[in-house]
């Protein structure tokens, strides 16, 4: 049996630097997939240089594959999925014990060209199998050393094709590439960068083990990073069961034939163990993404009494697979909401029962980076109940509180906090295409409904106020703004059985000639149709969807006109707070009731798993370590985070499901800014 890697120490990330300086991991075991000094933007312009001497081994299991071919691959940067182009100029195979050695076989493009390893074929032991392909993600190729060790198997293919599924090749076949890649922007560079840090956090390519427990001491504090091990070598038990084979075709009765049968969705049909790999992220559940009930039980019923891996005792509800962040009660108690920057990197807000509240940046490799108490001494202010946050194009991020103070602050990239008061109870969020920052106030003895500070000034000189008029706006709490500059807020965080939700258009400060300013440039219009409780809100290209937190419903309002229309029910979703939408158009929903994370399609179909027919669990995708599902937000990447928010429980943590959506424009200002709501990087 494999056992869990011991924990790892990983050095922090400076977020002030025009590149990503991804977190080293050091310790008892040496990542192979140490990602440093990528450059952020256009493909970089290092010199070639030789590739270092480089010796791994090739398991199926516990069993060495001999014969195996072995490739070096540059990822594309043609686009999602192309461009991947392989880097040795001589075949390499692995021997009788499973072990391969590159000397003088190839060469660096640049020193941050991020490359991976694959192994094809090969004879785990039985005879040969031509369906076996397994994989390692090594990370930017100028890490690579003489001393650099890789250990490829099921666990490493996993990890690397959980973490990398949105730039693995879009057609799968018998001809298919198998390639991954992402387009030439600063932002898909950045993604696609990151996802070799979380294939790293989630499996080691030096010892070919899940990781159970990694700890990072960064410049804000110590955080424990948990993968979901068990979950991995669950997956990596369905591989091993076709691996450790000669193969087979898809619905033969073979191992491989029952692997590559029920992996994929309707029309996709994987041929090897790497494809297959991909598809159990892409289609993570059975019942509803490939109209069977039956292939979950047919996949973990793969695994045998003596499989090479400890997998999860129970089979699981849904294939995907995440990674608890936790903190301490000094550095990130109760997290509330949080938010992605351009590069990537996590900012969460934590609202401290009886306490003030603090802010912290998490790095994509797991580093707290930043904690701040978010106290002014300009203003003697404390952040006192602070319920949101947004991040600015300048990387500024705000937060409102519900305190009666009326304090809202500002934490920029130099680390300064400064503050203002709006009024009462400031509560939600929001930043327009021109970088005006925008809060609600849900006091009841507001005398106006929102606050906006020009191009993310946070000065008296650029404050105008827009009162309610009539009784349009009740309590307006989460903001949000849609792609045609249009502000849209729900009112039902504090007030129950509240429908409202408004839209606010011709939102104008022209009227003003001096400063601080109230205006009545706005007409407000109530959204009907409308579920219970309306709650957060999100914009697609050309509608918003809002959690209904009572009704147990998600609703969604186009942009031509005020009225929703309702998907779900307590079989998809179980109190949903908080939408999100990724950049391939799919909803992605908090359920407070059970923790899980619940997906739909850009029509409103529920992808996510549903319960069976007397049931009630499962509603979403169910992880270990997320319990109270708040806020999420999705990264360019493709992960998923989430606030794990129970009030008053020591709650400690956010969690990242891996790879399963499609990359984002981030942060959301960026997207309106460049017309890029629901559309990748």
């Amino acid at each position: 049996m494999k056992h869990f890697a011991p924990s790892l120490a990983k050095s922090r990330q400076s977020r002030q630097s025009n590149y990503l300086r991804l977190a080293a991991l050091t310790g008892s075991l040496a990542l192979a997939a140490t990602l440093t000094g990528c450059s952020m933007g256009t493909a970089p312009t290092n010199a070639v240089v030789q590739g270092a001497a480089l010796n791994g081994v090739v398991h199926g299991g516990q069993q060495p594959i001999t014969g195996a071919t072995i490739q070096l691959y540059q990822v594309g940067t043609t686009g999602y999925g192309t461009g991947a182009a392989a880097l040795l100029t001589s075949a390499v195979t692995t021997d009788a014990s499973g072990s391969f050695s590159i000397t003088g076989k190839y060469t660096c493009p640049n020193t941050t060209t991020l490359v991976y390893i694959t192994a094809t074929g090969g004879n785990p032991g039985g005879g040969a199998n031509a369906n076996s392909k397994l994989m390692a993600a090594l990370g930017p190729c100028g890490n690579l050393t003489s001393g650099t060790y890789i250990f490829m198997d099921e666990v490493t293919t996993a990890a690397a094709a959980f973490a990398l599924t949105p730039y693995f090749s879009n057609t799968i076949s018998a001809t298919s590439i198998d390639g991954f890649g992402s387009p030439n922007t600063t932002q898909a560079i950045a993604g696609i960068t990151n996802a070799f840090t979380t294939a790293a956090t989630l499996a080691s390519t030096t010892t070919g083990n899940a990781n159970a427990t990694l700890t990072t001491n960064g410049a804000g504090g110590t955080l424990t990073i948990t993968p979901e091990a068990a979950k991995l070598y669950t997956i990596a038990d369905v591989l091993a069961a076709c691996v450790n084979t000669t193969g087979g075709t898809s619905g033969d009765g073979t191992a491989c034939g029952t692997l590559f049968a029920d992996s994929g969705p309707t029309g996709v049909t994987p041929v090897n163990t790497l494809q297959a790999a991909v598809l159990l992220n892409r289609n993570p559940t059975s019942s509803n993404a490939n109209g069977s009930a039956n292939n979950l039980t047919a996949l973990y019923g793969l695994i045998s009494p003596t499989a090479p891996y400890v997998a999860q005792a129970a089979q699981p509800t849904d294939w995907t697979v995440g990674v608890a962040y936790t903190g301490t009660a000094a550095t990130m108690a109760e997290p509330q909401s949080l938010a992605i920057d351009a590069t990537g990197n996590v900012w969460v807000v934590n609202n401290t029962s009886g306490a003030g509240g603090s802010l912290n940046e998490i790095t994509p490799g797991g580093s707290m980076a930043v904690f701040s108490t978010l106290t002014s001494g300009t203003a003697n202010a404390i952040a006192t109940n602070p319920r949101n946050l947004a991040i600015d194009l300048n990387g500024n991020v705000w937060v409102p509180t519900s305190s009666s103070a009326g304090n809202v602050f500002e934490y920029t990239p130099s680390g300064t906090v400064n503050t203002a008061v709006v009024g009462k109870s400031p509560y939600g969020v929001a930043i327009d295409a021109s970088n005006n920052v925008w809060f609600s106030q849900e006091s009841t003895s507001a005398v106006t409904g929102f606050t906006e500070f020009l191009a993310g000034n946070l000065a008296s000189t650029s404050q105008v106020t827009y009162p309610v008029i009539g009784s349009a706006t009740t309590l307006p709490s989460y903001l949000a703004f849609d792609a045609n500059g249009n502000l849209w807020a729900s009112s039902g965080a504090n007030l129950a059985s509240a429908t409202n939700v408004t839209l606010a258009t011709g939102l104008s400060s022209a009227s003003c000639t001096a400063f601080p300013c109230t205006t009545g440039a706005a007409t407000y219009t109530n959204v009907t149709g409308l579920g219970t409780e309306p709650f957060g809100i999100a914009a697609s290209a050309t509608s918003m969807w809002i959690g209904d937190a009572v009704g147990n419903s998600i609703s969604n309002v186009t942009l031509t006109t005020p009225t929703a229309t309702n998907y779900g029910n307590t079989s998809s979703v179980s109190t949903p707070r908080w939408t999100a939408v990724d950049g391939g158009g799919n909803i992605w929903v908090s359920n407070r009731g059970t923790g899980g994370i619940s997906e739909f399609s850009s029509n409103g179909t529920v992808l996510s798993p549903v319960p069976a027919t007397g049931n009630t669990t499962p509603v979403g995708y169910l992880h270990s370590g997320l319990t109270s599902a708040n806020q999420l937000a999705i990264d360019p990447s493709g992960n998923v985070w989430v606030a794990d928010n129970t009030v008053n429980t020591n709650a400690y943590t956010i969690f990242e499901i891996v790879g399963a959506a499609a990359p984002t424009v981030t942060p959301t200002v960026l997207a309106l800014k460049n017309n890029t709501i629901g559309v990748k990087p």
